[in-house]
């Protein structure tokens, strides 16, 4: 089983093209050692130490669209490997169903991007499509954990856009199981800036820096052998 995340971070108008006048920036580098994603860091691995099903979770699927054609300088300059906060209870209990997840235990994934000035659509607010296109991704693949197979596809995805996100910026996307019926997975996906100051990680959940959030059916079809992992 395997698993990987994805967050994005996003700023002010004002610093819109201070990274694009030099691409080649370590976005890596920087996320990573700053305090607040390495506090991250530490609750993921505090997290394993209880749940190891978690640490065997590879991606299945590489995303060519995401992962290759959108990715690179001034577009996808980062994303990270996912991490699923999902506990082992879930793992021994595939063929259940469950309702309000969120409220009794731990089943979602964070995942960490950095988006560049070729993926605006107005000038320097990343396009809403590929917003909607990271959601779909990073949704569907928690989705597809709680499955026996750990593959299926998208049948709805509904997205509320709060505020714009501001192009050269991290951002941090996390999903989160909100129920499950039999072959069917609700997962809700929420995009968070995640500024790079001096405040506390817990700062960055906050109702001021929700950008765009949404709601995905992902289901389980019956044809689901069809599908082919690249």
């Amino acid at each position: 089983m395997n698993m990987s995340e994805t967050s994005t971070l996003v700023s002010s108008p004002s610093n819109e093209s201070q990274d694009s006048k030099n691409p080649k920036i370590n976005h890596q580098e920087i996320l990573h050692n700053h305090p607040k994603f390495q506090a991250i860091l530490t609750k993921f691995q505090n997290f394993t130490n209880q749940n190891k099903n978690t640490l065997e979770i590879e991606e299945r699927v590489f995303p060519n669209l995401t992962g290759d054609t959108l990715a690179g300088d001034n577009k996808i300059n980062l994303r990270t490997e996912s991490l699923y906060f999902v506990e082992d209870y879930f793992w021994n209990h595939q063929h259940d169903d469950f309702e309000h997840i969120e409220d009794e235990r731990d089943n979602y994934s964070l995942t960490f991007f950095h988006l560049g000035p070729k993926l605006s659509g107005h000038h320097g607010i990343v396009h809403g499509g590929l917003l909607a296109t990271l959601l779909d991704e990073v949704t569907c693949r928690l989705a597809f954990l709680n499955f026996e197979s750990q593959r299926g596809v998208t049948a709805n995805l509904n997205i509320n856009y709060k505020q714009p996100t501001y192009v050269d910026n991290y951002i941090m996307i996390k999903c989160t199981l909100i129920k499950k019926q039999g072959r069917k997975c609700w997962v809700r996906g929420d995009v968070y800036r995640f500024d790079l100051d001096d405040k506390p990680v817990e700062t960055v959940e906050t109702k001021e820096n929700l950008l765009t959030t949404c709601e995905v059916l992902a289901i389980e079809p019956k044809w689901v052998d069809k599908l082919k992992t690249v």
